[in-house]
């Protein structure tokens, strides 16, 4: 399992350190995996990430519809 805590508090530091508001979930994703926190999948970047938050246990995230768009990319807010 996942160490929630530890992503959320991971995500808020490169957050802050490149001063920014938000982070799409695959670059995230890449982030955790290049960090040792999360290991990405090699066929579905990002997949992992996107689990964990399709079960709502980011609670700092949103899943985002842009116009014309079916489909939306999930975002992640510091919390």
């Amino acid at each position: 399992m996942a160490n929630i805590e530890l992503i959320i508090r991971k995500i808020d530091e490169y957050l802050e350190k490149n001063n920014l508001n938000e982070i799409k979930a695959v670059e995230a994703a890449e982030y955790l995996d290049r960090i040792g926190v999360l290991k990405d999948s090699k066929d579905r970047p990002g997949l992992p990430l996107r689990n964990i938050l399709r079960d709502n246990l980011i609670p700092n995230a949103e899943y985002r519809i842009t116009p014309g768009n079916k489909r939306g990319f999930w975002f992640i807010h510091h919390s």
